[in-house]
């Protein structure tokens, strides 16, 4: 096991019904505990992320997001076919990092 990095990180998981974002963010929480990043992990739909993005350290997507939403942005697609899914983690730990 990696070591712990401080400070609990703030994910959202979105989706257009919030359903995938389930998925993923249990898929996430495990790949993030393996690598000792501590997560509170918030699920969404699309229309509800307005309301909830602006304290995120990264946002995990099924659908492409508006530029105003400025926060680190990163597609979960890969989450489900397996399609650059090593990239996508190894981004990930770089925006957590």
């Amino acid at each position: 096991m990696k070591k712990e990095r401080s400070g609990k990180k703030n994910i959202i998981c979105s989706c257009g019904t919030c359903s995938a974002a389930c998925t993923v963010a249990d898929q996430l929480l495990q790949f993030l505990a393996e690598n000792g990043i501590d997560a509170r992990i918030t699920r969404c739909n699309t229309f509800e992320l307005e309301s909830c993005y602006k304290q995120a350290d990264l946002i995990l997507s099924t659908c492409q997001l508006p530029p105003r939403i400025d926060r680190p942005k990163i597609s979960s697609v890969p989450f489900f076919t397996g399609n650059g899914l090593e990239e996508t983690k190894k981004k990930i730990l770089q925006i957590l990092s």
